[in-house]
């Protein structure tokens, strides 16, 4: 059963890649992509963002920058991944 919280309305995936694109150049300076996958969950959009040790922490700051659950009503995945994955996955 699917959590009443992502229940509701959605903006546009262009509406929310656009908005989320601005809001991640304005906290992050690395290569960052925006995805829109599904699973067992239903549809999600994913930020995936180059950092130089994925398995660390993000600071403070960028925590609370950039990771939330929803973004515009969509279901919404912060995804750390090493340097150069934006550029091989997502050309």
């Amino acid at each position: 059963m699917s959590s009443l919280f992502f229940a509701g309305d959605k903006a546009t995936s262009e509406e929310v890649r656009k908005t989320l694109s601005s809001h991640v150049v304005d906290h992050f300076d690395g290569a960052f992509s925006v995805q829109f996958e599904t699973d067992d969950g239903g549809n999600h959009v994913c930020l995936y963002i180059e950092v130089d040790q994925p398995s660390k922490p993000l600071t403070p700051q960028m925590r609370s920058d950039l990771h939330r659950s929803k973004w515009l009503g969509w279901r919404y995945m912060l995804i750390k991944v090493p340097v150069g994955y934006v550029k091989a996955f997502f050309p």
